[in-house]
């Protein structure tokens, strides 16, 4: 996957990110979060700490 910022904004729209597209750090951060979710959704092991 192409990690520009288009690419993020697009992927963070389609998981349901609400906040400003344009505030790149946050929404950075919500991709890791939602990431880390599926992951451990999926059978990851994921420590606790990163799924909040």
């Amino acid at each position: 996957m192409d990690a520009s910022l288009a690419e993020r904004k697009e992927l963070a729209s389609e998981l349901g990110y609400t906040g400003d597209p344009g505030d790149s750090a946050k929404m950075n951060t919500f991709l890791h979060k939602a990431l880390m979710k599926k992951l451990s959704e999926n059978g990851g092991k994921v420590p606790a700490e990163l799924l909040d």
